[in-house]
């Protein structure tokens, strides 16, 4: 999300709230238990004021929004204009929620995924400035909180956006991932009604995916884009999954051959010479862009598969380029922030939006320092699964700046390499955490920014952006163990898992159609009685 017409009062209001967490050491001090124990403390207070603040003061009637639509921010009646509905900040939202109904089972979240499918369907309606759906207005990104087109060029700037249409979908193809299981008994439902919701994004996918676009966080750039390749490359992939398992084979056949041709694209946007991933095909600073930036990063957490291992061109948590990267764009992001600038060597970095920001004065972002402690407990769960570490030349730097003796080699689980190694890769992720700590307001709602200058929480209050990336750290450091999204799993983790196919579905009871279903058809679901739906608050 960029709103450029935002902040100077909104944005500055929580800068003065003071963090609510202390640490009676220092966290470059602690041991590792001690960190340990900092972490598990300062996490059982921020997650339920996170789940609260999402779920009723973001989301929904509460929040004076349509059902499923979370905005972009607590709203406050004195800045409208922060009250809109950014696609890709909500999926950042969704993804977490659908961890906890499809991983954890918290069933408690299943009426609010389904007004979730309720509201995505209804986003590829909108006729807006993009256009109507057949002229281009399924990429809208951005709405008001009500699904209404928003007239105000300024307050949709980027829109449209190549990533809505497979973030859009992604998040549908996980939850009928989960529906399609025998024992949900909803694999019908999905064919008959959901898949023709899915099905619309992906042929727009399809059509789209070798064409520029606004880059992710900077509009007046204009090329490719790792993060959106990467989530059309998942997308794709997912959907030919579900569409074989459906019994749609024609549907798919393409989306097969496209994904292959976005996979190996996603490969160019590797820096072979300083070893990251780079974020955009522009990387001329004089156009705005070095390539420097926390987009892949974020990819690496959202796309995590542990049944993949280390796979680098997916770009694993635990894969040599993903952690090189981590380590390059990182001491990047130190020498463009005041704050960090003087850190030593024990000390993280904080991760911003990308090193030639300005935005709000190019701070550092919740979200994305939160996400580099994701990729790496998400990385010591893989290493768990797989048995061992691979130190490779790519990774090097990485594992270097903890013991420079490190060497190239394969470190297998219950040696004592191995845990030195899994020792340095959690206590790194507990210091980063640690020091957003310091920077939490004090009800815990996080705020978008840490300041630049003073390490104070700055930016508008209730960033959804910022609750999503708490959420997904917080579900790494438990050890979530996603499910395949359709990446093929090969190597020694495939005698592991039963395959990544989905179960074959019944054939559906009615004849296959493209048309738009109305809305309330999407609650028609087995044992689960619409009337049971908080929409009915809303009047639908």
């Amino acid at each position: 999300m960029r709103l450029l017409t935002l902040l100077p009062a909104i944005g500055l209001a929580s800068q003065a709230l003071s963090s609510p967490f202390s640490c009676n050491k220092d966290p470059n001090e602690m041991t590792l238990a001690e960190s340990d124990a900092a972490v598990k403390e300062y996490f059982s207070k921020l997650e339920p004021a996170t789940k609260k603040t999402l779920l009723h003061d973001t989301t929904g009637p509460e929040a004076g929004a349509d059902v499923g639509v979370v905005a972009a921010v607590i709203p406050d009646p004195n800045h409208p204009e922060f009250s809109v509905y950014w696609l890709r900040d909500a999926c950042l939202v969704y993804h977490p929620w659908l961890n906890e109904l499809t991983v954890f089972n918290d069933a408690s979240l299943r009426p609010q995924m389904d007004d979730v499918v309720h509201a995505l369907t209804r986003t590829q309606q909108v006729i807006s400035l993009a256009g109507n759906i057949f002229t281009g207005g399924i990429g809208e990104a951005v709405f008001d909180v009500k699904l209404n087109k928003l007239l105000d060029p300024a307050a949709r700037i980027g829109s449209p956006a190549a990533d809505g249409p497979p973030f859009r979908v992604d998040v549908l193809l996980k939850y009928a991932d989960w529906l399609v299981r025998p024992e949900q008994k909803n694999g019908t439902w999905v064919a008959d009604v959901l898949w023709p919701v899915i099905n619309l994004d992906l042929q727009w996918i399809s059509s789209h995916w070798n064409e520029s676009s606004w880059d992710l966080w900077w509009p007046p750039v204009w090329g490719g884009s790792y993060w959106t390749a990467s989530l059309q490359y998942r997308a794709l992939r997912g959907g030919a999954r579900l569409g074989r398992a459906i019994g749609r084979n024609n549907d798919v056949e393409e989306y097969d051959a496209h994904a292959s041709m976005l996979l190996d694209y996603m490969q160019t946007f590797w820096n072979d010479k300083e070893g990251f991933m780079t974020e955009t095909t522009i990387t001329d600073v004089a156009k705005g862009r070095s390539g420097y930036g926390s987009a892949p990063l974020t990819v690496s957490v959202y796309n995590f598969d542990p049944s993949l291992g280390c796979d680098d061109a997916t770009f694993q948590p635990c894969s040599p380029r993903a952690l090189s990267s981590l380590k390059v764009v990182g001491e990047h992001f130190k020498q463009f922030f005041p704050l960090s600038r003087n850190f030593t060597e024990d000390q993280p970095p904080y991760y911003g939006f990308f090193t030639e920001d300005r935005f709000i004065g190019g701070h550092p972002q919740f979200f994305a320092s939160f996400n580099s402690a994701e990729q790496l407990y998400y990385s010591l769960t893989t290493w768990d699964i797989i048995g061992y570490i691979d130190v490779t030349p790519v990774s090097l730097k990485f594992w270097q700046q903890f013991d420079r003796s490190i060497s190239v080699k394969r470190y297998a689980k219950g040696s004592s390499g191995y845990k030195v190694l899994t020792d340095y890769a959690r206590g790194w992720a507990n210091k980063i955490v640690l020091q957003l700590a310091k920077s939490t307001p004090a009800d815990y709602v996080l705020v978008e920014c840490v300041n630049k200058e003073t390490g104070e929480p700055y930016g508008p209050r209730g960033m959804i952006r910022s609750l999503a990336a708490a959420l997904g750290v917080i579900d790494a450091w438990k050890g979530v163990k996603p499910p395949n999204w359709g990446h093929t799993i090969s190597g020694p983790q495939r005698s592991c898992v039963s395959g990544n196919e989905l179960p074959p579905v019944p054939r559906p009871r009615v004849a296959q159609t493209e048309r738009y279903r109305q809305s309330p058809d999407v609650y028609h679901q087995e044992n689960f009685a619409s009337e049971t739906f908080r929409y009915r608050y809303a009047g639908y």
